[in-house]
């Protein structure tokens, strides 16, 4: 009884599978003929079906045509007869640039630009090189000129102070070395959010007894132009050495014809013979823009300078001392006016 009851339930299912293979067939050869209906005379129905483009038709309704419920015309590709494959036309050609877009991308970069610079002497970063770079990331500046920065050097742990400023702030930076012992450097660096497009080093005139030193410049693309930026930090005890240096760095300025921004620690006050030759051909940002205590150097006295070219308009300058360097921190906000030519200028590999 239990075998002959197996036997006529495989039966049944053999039925039913058999049933449902001959459904799919019958609904397969039903779809070919249809689909061989629709085809044109002359086209094999076992030809690869080509894959249709589509155009958008862009014509006015003629006067008097008539439109369905969704907005289409009969007649003009709006409605389609039920069971028809619609037409299939060439591919709308895509529209190339305008000869002028280089142009027109030139133009919108030439906008003027807030600009906030940082001039701070970082003692070697004796005091803590995590709490030097907080220091300057609170003030959320654009460009840093820094002075007194190692590298590589043992007395400061071997670190590379630029590589470390640059990866902590999330800039680009590039570094001008005064002093080079053994494998440890010691010099200043410019930090920047801007594009360097390149960058370089004039050394400065030394004498016995004084200690190397030089001006550094970086190029930064700002609002589409070229902005050069300088870092210097004069000789400390040599008066006569520093002026002659102060005296140097004007003669460089003085043959500059891009916007200029010149920064560092000059050792000396604006109304000296060391800044005054510098104050000839920029535009010193504190009595225009300065607010609050004035003193950046240890003594109290305002050694550390930001000051820029006339056409760029100082809107605030501030000092705020630091709780790890024997030098406060100097921001001036720059605007930098827009640019009346497109850059030409690629930064450097």
């Amino acid at each position: 009884m239990h075998t002959s009851h197996v036997t006529r339930r495989e039966q049944l299912v053999r039925a039913a599978l058999l049933l449902l293979v001959l459904g799919v067939v019958v609904a397969l050869v039903v779809v070919d003929r249809r689909r061989g209906d629709d085809l044109p005379e002359g086209v094999d129905p076992a030809a690869p079906t080509p894959r249709p483009t589509f155009t958008v038709d862009t014509r006015e309704p003629s006067a008097g045509a008539t439109t369905d419920a969704g907005g289409r015309t009969p007649g003009r590709g709006g409605t389609r007869k039920p069971g028809r494959t619609p037409r299939t036309e060439a591919p709308e050609e895509v529209p190339t640039p305008p000869p002028d877009i280089e142009a027109i991308a030139c133009r919108k970069l030439q906008e003027s630009v807030d600009v906030r610079v940082v001039s701070f002497n970082t003692h070697r970063s004796f005091g803590g090189i995590a709490t030097v770079a907080q220091e300057i990331r609170s003030l959320e500046p654009d460009v840093v000129l820094l002075q007194e920065v190692d590298r590589f050097h043992g007395r400061t742990g071997g670190i590379d102070q630029v590589a470390y400023f640059a990866d902590a702030l999330g800039m680009q930076g590039t570094f001008s070395p005064n002093v080079v012992q053994g494998s440890g450097q010691y010099g200043t660096a410019i930090l920047s959010r801007f594009d360097i497009l390149d960058s370089g080093r004039f050394p400065l005139p030394n004498a016995a007894g004084g200690e190397p030193r030089g001006l550094q410049w970086a190029g930064l693309e700002i609002g589409g132009q070229e902005v050069r930026v300088y870092n210097t930090h004069l000789q400390n005890k040599l008066v006569g050495l520093r002026e002659s240096q102060g005296r140097y760095v004007a003669g460089i300025l003085a043959g500059e014809e891009a916007p200029t921004i010149l920064g560092g620690d000059m050792n000396a006050t604006a109304n000296t013979p060391t800044v005054g030759p510098l104050l000839a051909h920029l535009v010193d940002a504190w009595p225009l823009a300065g607010s609050g205590p004035e003193g950046t150097g240890p003594n109290g006295s305002r050694i550390d300078f930001v000051m820029a070219s006339p056409t760029l308009t100082p809107q605030r300058a501030q000092v705020l001392r630091s709780s790890v360097s024997d030098h406060a921190r100097v921001f001036v906000d720059y605007v930098v006016p827009a640019s009346t030519d497109c850059p030409t200028r690629t930064r450097k590999g």
